[in-house]
This record gives structure tokens, sequence and C-alpha cells, in this order.
């Protein structure tokens, strides 16, 4: 699948699963609650006073546990539907709320000091991986704080894992509560794999910085420039 079939498969699949996206994170499930919890703590942390570039911010859930601490906020997605849920939540501080392509995005070079992509990067073609990054990157200050959260792969959680020949990424076949399916991209990581990606962008990274757990992996790194 091409790129362009591959950003319109994603944007049809999370328009339909708008209104029962944050169904996941409500899990009765002891262990994802603790990581989810952890995952809060982190980012707060991570992005303290910051003026922060959210990507694929969805339907707001994450943004609203960092608007309890970042200065400011400027929440991206592609996807109207996601964005008109989190526009109905509670910030504790200011908050944009935009639709803009991770790919391509418009913001002038070098505008915020920090940096959020949570569940996103599993979404990301392995080849579009770099471009992506440095897109990103170009938005942020040296010096800023970029924190990243996403799955680790849990057998028979979230449907059938797919691999297809000649193709270095992997894909989940998710069923809505409508009882439609659809394939998406959905790309896992080792801490290896994690480490020698991010390393290259950050020297001082060190594998402390890198958190795998069960259910979740998250790390923060820092634009060098």
């Amino acid at each position: 699948m091409d790129a362009h079939k591959q950003d319109a498969t994603l944007e049809d699949y999370y328009a339909r699963r708008a209104s029962e996206y944050e169904d996941i994170y409500y899990r009765d499930d002891p262990q994802r609650q603790k990581e989810q919890q952890e995952i809060q703590i982190a980012l707060r942390e991570a992005l303290k006073g910051a003026n922060v570039l959210e990507l694929a911010c969805g339907t707001g859930y994450w943004t609203q546990f960092l608007s309890e601490t970042a200065a400011k906020i400027t929440a991206t997605d592609f996807n109207r539907e996601v964005l008109e849920i989190a526009k109905r939540k509670n910030f504790s501080c200011p908050v944009s709320l935009e639709i803009a392509d991770a790919y391509h995005l418009s913001f002038m070079p070098k505008t915020f000091s920090g940096g959020l992509a949570n569940f996103w990067l599993s979404h990301v073609p392995k080849n579009r991986i770099d471009d992506f990054l440095n897109a990103f990157h170009q938005t942020l200050k040296i010096g800023s704080c970029v924190f990243m959260a996403d799955n680790m792969h849990v057998a028979g959680l979230g449907g059938d894992l797919i691999t297809k020949t000649g193709d270095e990424n992997t894909y989940k076949l998710r069923t809505l509560k409508d009882g439609t399916q659809q394939e998406i991209l959905k790309n896992y990581f080792t801490k290896n794999e994690l480490f020698k990606l991010f390393k290259k962008y950050d020297p001082a990274l060190n594998e402390n910085d890198i958190f795998i757990g069960q259910c979740f992996w998250y790390l923060k790194y820092n634009i060098q420039s």
C-alpha cells in the first residue's frame, strides 16, 4: 500500500472510531491502568513549563494531563472528528486545537520548546520515520524535550497481527463496535530498536530514558540541532 492510501485508511479508521476511541484507556486491567498512570506522570514532568506541539492528539486524552504542567499546547490531528471531541475537554493551560498533517507541518521553525507524540510512531511506516522526525524536530527549539509513548505488542489484544511478504511493517485487523473491520498499519518496537532510532537524534540518550512495560513503552529525548 502506498503512503497516500495508508494515510487515507488511517484517517478513515479514526474518524469512524472517534466516539469509542477512549474506551481503550478504561479497560479493567490493573497493569494497563498502572502503566497509563506512569505515562501521565512522566509526560507532565518531562514537558513542564514548555510551549508544546502535540502531534496526533486525537480526542485530547493525553493533552488534558499535559495541560496541568505545560505553559501552553498546540494540539494537532489530521482528523476533525476527534478534535471535536477534544474541544469538549477542560484544559488547565491555554490549548489550541488545530488540524495538521504530521508529515507536512506548516509551523515556523524553532517555534516550540517541547514536543509530544503519543501513540503515533506505531502508525508511521518504517521508511517514513526519519522524514517524520526531521520535520517534527524542525518546529522545535534546540534543547527541547520530546516525549513519546506507544503500545507494546500483547498477543490477542487489539486485533490480529498481520505480516506481509516483502513488507517491513506490521498491521492489525481492527473491529469497531458496529462490526466493521479495517486493516491499519501498526508497528511495535523493542527497547534496542527505540534506543538505536533516537540515539542518532540525541547522542546523550541513555537506556534509562526509555521505559518498557508489559503494555506500553515511553521515552524522552532532547533536540540537539
